[in-house]
This record gives C-alpha cells, sequence and structure tokens, in this order.
C-alpha cells in the first residue's frame, strides 16, 4: 500500500469533520495556478438531499467587504473620489461626515456603532430595506470614539461605502459590482441577491446538532448589502484570487494599497477588508464571513501562493478548523484529525455559579454574552445570534455552536462564583469578564 496523496488526506480531513456533523460545505486548495484540491461535502438542502458541490454558490458574508474596498479603490484610481476625502463629500449631511473618512469607513475605525449587534436588529432582519433605511437605522447613534483613535468592527461604515459607490458612479451597488468585478473575471455564479430572486444551485443555510440539522431564521439579504451581502462559489472566489493578484482589478500600486495592515487588534491586523496574521510561521491573508446560516473564509499564504478557500452552510461549522488543516496538509505541517467530543453530565446546581452577563470585544467591537439557565440546561445568548445550549465538557468548560464552534470555560474566584469565561471561538482566543449577575 502506497503512501497517501495529498488529495487524500485533505478529502479524509475534511470528510472527517463533514461525518461527525462539524462541517458542510465546499472547498478548494490551490497553489498558484494549479488547483490542488476542491470538493463539496454534505447538502445545499438537506430537506431534499441535494449535495453541495464546488459549484454550488454561498452566502460569503463579511467576505463581500473585500469586493467593496476594491470597489473604493477603483473609483480612486479613476480620480473619483480619495480615500482620505471626508465621508460627507458624498453623503452630504451625514453625522460627523466632515470627520469621518472613507478611509476611516475602510479600516473599521469610524467609531460608528455596528448596526448587526443591536437588540432590534434580530427582530427586523426579515425585512426588506434600502440601503438609505439600512443607514437610517444607525445615523442616529452616537459615535463609540473619536474617528481613527482606535478599530471596532462595524458593518455599519460599509454600508456608507456602498452608498457612496452609488452616489459616485449613479448605480446600484450589485451592479457596480457585476460589471466591474464579477464580470470581468467571469465569476458568473457570483451576486448579490435581492429580495425573490431565484438563484441557481445556492445552498441553504443551517445550524447542525447532535439532533440532526435545522434551518436558520431568514434574513433579507437587503440588511446586508455591502458589508455581507454577496453568495459565491469556491471556483469563483478561486478566480477572483487570481484575477485581483493578476491585475485585472486594480493596479499594484492599488493591489498593494488594499493589502496593507494597517489597525491591530487581538493579535491580528486589519486592513481593507482583510485580517493580517501569522500561522506555520508564515504570513497569512483572511477574508472571512460570517452571516445567518452560513460561514467561510478565503485565506491566502503569499509566501507559497497558497490560497484555500472554505464555505459552508452550517453557521456554526468548523470553517476554520478545516481551512486550517488544509493549508497544514498542503504546507507539510503537522495536523490532526477531527475527535469526538465526549460530553458529561453535570449537576445543574452548578449553574448558578455562572449565570449572568459577560462582556468581551472582538475585533474592537463589543460583544456582551448572557448565560441563563433553563431548566437543567446551560444557555448563552449573543446579540444577533440564536440562544444555544452550552453541552458540558467538564464542571467548568462547555461546547456550543454558534456562528462557528465556542469552547468556553468558566473561570471561577474563591467564592465559587466565575468572574470571567475564557474562549476559544472559530479558532480565536477570547477572554469575556462577568458584568452582572
Amino acid at each position: 500500500m502506497g503512501f497517501p496523496t495529498t488529495r487524500s488526506r485533505m478529502d479524509r480531513l475534511v470528510a472527517a469533520y463533514a461525518d461527525k456533523g462539524r462541517f458542510s460545505g465546499s472547498v478548494l486548495v490551490a497553489r498558484g495556478a494549479r488547483v490542488m484540491f476542491r470538493k463539496g461535502y454534505g447538502m445545499a438542502n438537506y430537506e431534499h438531499h441535494v449535495p453541495n458541490t464546488a459549484g454550488v454558490a454561498f452566502r460569503i458574508g463579511s467576505q463581500t467587504k473585500a469586493f467593496t474596498a476594491i470597489a473604493i479603490l477603483q473609483l480612486q484610481e479613476r480620480g473619483l473620489l480619495r480615500a482620505g476625502e471626508p465621508v460627507g463629500t458624498y453623503l452630504v449631511g451625514y453625522p460627523d461626515g466632515d470627520r469621518i473618512t472613507i478611509e476611516h469607513l475602510l479600516m473599521n475605525t469610524s467609531g460608528i456603532p455596528d448596526y448587526v449587534t443591536t437588540e432590534e436588529f434580530t427582530s427586523i432582519m426579515g425585512l426588506r430595506r434600502s440601503p438609505d433605511e439600512v443607514a437610517d437605522s444607525f445615523r442616529h447613534l452616537p459615535l463609540m470614539f473619536e474617528p481613527g483613535a482606535r478599530m471596532s468592527y462595524s458593518n455599519s461604515g460599509w454600508v456608507l461605502l456602498g452608498l457612496v459607490i452609488e452616489r459616485i458612479t449613479g448605480m446600484a451597488y450589485r451592479d457596480y459590482v457585476r460589471e466591474q468585478i464579477l464580470v470581468p473575471l467571469g465569476m458568473s455564479s457570483s451576486g448579490l441577491a435581492d429580495t425573490g430572486d431565484v438563484i441557481d444551485r445556492h445552498a441553504d443555510g443551517y445550524m447542525s446538532s447532535e439532533n440532526g440539522v435545522s434551518r436558520t431564521p431568514y434574513l433579507d439579504n437587503s440588511n446586508q448589502y455591502a458589508a455581507g451581502g454577496l453568495h459565491s462559489t469556491v471556483e469563483d472566489l478561486y478566480r477572483w484570487h487570481r484575477g485581483l493578484h493578476g491585475g485585472k482589478l486594480l493596479s499594484p500600486t492599488s493591489v498593494e494599497e488594499l493589502l496593507k495592515p494597517r489597525a491591530g487588534y487581538d493579535g491580528s491586523t486589519y486592513g481593507y477588508g482583510y485580517t493580517f496574521n501569522r500561522m506555520y510561521g508564515r504570513p497569512r491573508i483572511e477574508a472571512a464571513g460570517g452571516t445567518i446560516g452560513f460561514v467561510s473564509t478565503t485565506v491566502h499564504y503569499p509566501d507559497d501562493d497558497l490560497v484555500v478557500i472554505v464555505l459552508s452552510n452550517f453557521e456554526n461549522g468548523a470553517y476554520s478548523d478545516v481551512a486550517d488543516g488544509l493549508a497544514a496538509i498542503a504546507l507539510g505541517q503537522p495536523y490532526e484529525l477531527p475527535a469526538d467530543r465526549v460530553f458529561v453530565n453535570v449537576d445543574p446546581s452548578v449553574f448558578g455559579a455562572y449565570l449572568g452577563r459577560y462582556t468581551t470585544s472582538y475585533a474592537g467591537r463589543p460583544v456582551a454574552m448572557d448565560v441563563t439557565r433553563e431548566g437543567d440546561r446551560l444557555m448563552v445568548t449573543v446579540a444577533g445570534l440564536k440562544k444555544t445550549e452550552l453541552r458540558p465538557l467538564s464542571p467548568t468548560k462547555y461546547f456550543a455552536r454558534m456562528k462557528g464552534e465556542v469552547e468556553l470555560t468558566f473561570v471561577v474566584d474563591g467564592d465559587a462564583q466565575a468572574h470571567a469565561v475564557a474562549m476559544r471561538w472559530a479558532g480565536v482566543p477570547l477572554t469575556a469578564q462577568r458584568v452582572t449577575a
């Protein structure tokens, strides 16, 4: 028996996650112009048993931001705007528009609160809204800090960038992206869907649990717009990656601007829609997205000309672990197949020490997490996400599936009360402090 090929090792890795109910979607791995591996796993539609393939389209969430940034830089190349200009130049009358620049929006340093994390968003996310109506939902909110002072991830800024593109070009954002980015690259399976559009070979979104899969709530795509409204396939995103680095969208100077690390956070750095860090001793550039029913990532290791693309229609899928494992195989690094999690029975009386609100920040954005009890179950709620059960791995360590997989360990002090939660959320280490019991 010969040694397993790179392709077979990749297939075995992703299949193991799929078999354990931790992944459903499509993957593609390429080095330069050579595609090493591409395949679909699980179902695009579980009710009708329609399988995922490399040609199935998924919502890509915040990967849309990279496309929006490219559009802004295209307009800058044509002399139609400058990134350093106030946003009020184009959105006349917008509050603090004389202090907030287009670059602040691109870097998430504007100080504008994120409309997606407001408590009312989940109650209206199923309604169709115009871009101006989405912007009106947050324009009255006070700035969290002086523009440029620090970073706080905000979808709101990207809605404003979409409006800037529309004001300058006289085109709908979706039409501009299609004509100036998607069509030139042959991305025929990608776009920004309008309410009621029927998209050929488009996956539906789900949550996965030990009891099977369930549909996620309806999110009208108009509420994502230039911040997260695009859908695409792994094959189209590979065309995008090759076209961007092949000079088909931007000049080399603008590509350098696009891919420049700028604002630091949580051990990483943010640029114009991309995150920069290191893995396996190499620089790593990522455009990632998470939205209702879907998570995704496009990861580039520039020193090796390696790209790993993972699209999942499990909102709580282990997409980051899949992407990291595929990269490890391609780069000849150690990796492990996913192991079964062993849940234990815990006396519900311990839950009282954990109940309350915990706060943390991700990419500078404040995040509140409420831990509650329902009968003999410990539950967790994060704004914008469905309430989820915390499954015990030990009396203090728990597991949840919500917008990626999360492991949480309650940090207990001398009086047996938790004062913090140490988490690993979709591969990112975070600590949340308890603020109310």
